[in-house]
C-alpha cells in the first residue's frame, strides 16, 4: 500500500501535467473545451499533490504512527492537505459536469449558435475554482462550528461521520457530498 501511495501521486502529476502540456502545445479545434480539459487536469493534479503529501508524512511517522497520531490529526499540515483534496474532489466534479452538459448540447443541438464564449467560459470555469476554495476553506474558518474537520482520520479527508463529530460537520458534509455531489452528478 506504501509503494501504491507513492506509483498513484507520480501518475496522476505526470499523467495530468502530460496532458496539459500536450494541451497547450497542440492547437486544439475546441479551444474552450481544451481548457475546461486543462482546468481540470490542474485540480487532479492537485489530488496527486495531496497523495505526495500523505506519503512524506507516511514516511515520517514510519513505525511510529501511534505516537504521532493525534499530533498529526490536529496539525496544519494535515487540514492544509485535507483542504486540497477537498478542493481538488469538488472541482473536478464540478469541472466533470460543466464539460459533460457543455458537449451534450454541443452533440444534440450542433447548429445551435447559443453557446458559450469564450468570456463566459473563462466566467465558468473561475467560478467553479472559487466555489470550489469556499467549499474546502469553510471548514478552516470555523473550528467551533466544525471541529477538527479534516482531521478526523489519518488521511485527512472527511470520509465519514461519527457519533463524536460536531452537528455542523456532520450536515455540512451531508450536505457537499450527498448533496450537492449527487445533484452535479445528476445533471
Amino acid at each position: 500500500l506504501r509503494v501504491f501511495v507513492w506509483v498513484i501521486a507520480s501518475l496522476t502529476c505526470v499523467g495530468n501535467i502530460f496532458v496539459i502540456c500536450m494541451r497547450s502545445c497542440i492547437r486544439a479545434e475546441n479551444q474552450l473545451h481544451a481548457l475546461g480539459i486543462k482546468c481540470l487536469c490542474g485540480a487532479d493534479c492537485l489530488m496527486g499533490i495531496y497523495l505526495f503529501f500523505v506519503g512524506v508524512f507516511d514516511v515520517l511517522y514510519r513505525g511510529e504512527y501511534n505516537q504521532h497520531a493525534q499530533y498529526w490529526m490536529e496539525s496544519t499540515e494535515c487540514s492544509f492537505v485535507g483542504f486540497l483534496a477537498m478542493l481538488s474532489s469538488e472541482v473536478s466534479v464540478m469541472l466533470l459536469t460543466y464539460l459533460s452538459v457543455e458537449k451534450c448540447l454541443a452533440i444534440t443541438f450542433p447548429f445551435n449558435t447559443m453557446r458559450p464564449g469564450r468570456c463566459q467560459t473563462l466566467i465558468i470555469l473561475l467560478s467553479i475554482w472559487i466555489a470550489g476554495f469556499i467549499i474546502a476553506f469553510i471548514p478552516l474558518h470555523n473550528y467551533e462550528y466544525f471541529g477538527n474537520y479534516y482531521g478526523r482520520n489519518g488521511v485527512c479527508f472527511p470520509l465519514y461521520s461519527d457519533e463524536t463529530e460536531k452537528p455542523g460537520a456532520k450536515y455540512y458534509s451531508v450536505g457537499i457530498f450527498l448533496g450537492k455531489n449527487l445533484l452535479f452528478l445528476q445533471m
